[in-house]
């Protein structure tokens, strides 16, 4: 592999303060403070970046900077990807998920229907990731079937229209309290960054 091209999901806070992405995309919990699950995205994407460029031999896209608070196009992100060649490069989109009573944990990885290369990627990301949650007792919400992998298979966006092997990491539930917790935590992020790193130049040697 020669080229990362990294994701991250939804929009951020503009220079106004305005979130730029769905209301779905937040989570108001009751003490008032607000969890904007685009700002932990670029937040905890940010780092995996930053640990690429200074560490890894590769060369490292973003389809959206950091700085940049636009909630870009789903097929703007797929054109960035498919910019380069589908035979040595990896995408990797990073977000973090929500459910419908807001008191679900864990880590997911998603890859498209299939026994694929994309399969091989997302393994070495959650075998790396696992070090780090089961130190913490975070659940992993892995579905090994029906090819024995750890990754979910579904056909977002995304995934299926990227032409290069593709995962996509919800890396806890924003809206979750506990969970919340730990997304904002610089240390946290950092440490979950340094796996997902670890987890991308494994998959990419």
């Amino acid at each position: 592999m020669k080229n990362v091209i990294l994701d991250f999901g939804h929009g951020g806070l503009d220079s106004n303060g305005n979130y730029t992405t769905a209301p779905a995309k937040m989570f108001k919990f009751p003490n008032g403070e607000i969890a904007y699950e685009g700002v932990i995205n670029r937040q905890i994407g940010g780092l995996i970046e930053i640990f690429l460029r200074n560490h890894a031999n590769l060369n490292v896209v973003t389809t959206v900077k950091y700085s940049d608070p636009r909630d870009l196009s789903l097929s703007h992100r797929v054109a960035v990807a498919n910019k380069y060649s589908p035979n040595d490069s990896v995408f990797v989109s990073v977000h973090c998920n929500a459910s419908l009573n807001h008191n679900v944990s864990g880590f997911s990885i998603y890859t498209t229907k299939g026994v694929t290369k994309s399969d091989e990627v997302a393994t070495s990301i959650a075998q790396q990731v696992k070090q780090y949650y089961e130190k913490l007792n975070l659940p992993l919400r892995f579905d090994f079937y029906p090819d024995g992998d750890p990754d979910k298979e579904v056909d977002f966006y995304v995934l299926r229209k990227t032409r290069c092997p593709a995962v996509l990491l919800e890396c806890l539930f924003f809206d979750f309290w506990d969970d919340f917790l730990l997304l904002k935590d610089a240390a946290f992020q950092k440490e979950l960054a340094w796996h997902v790193y670890k987890g991308i130049l494994s998959a990419c040697q």
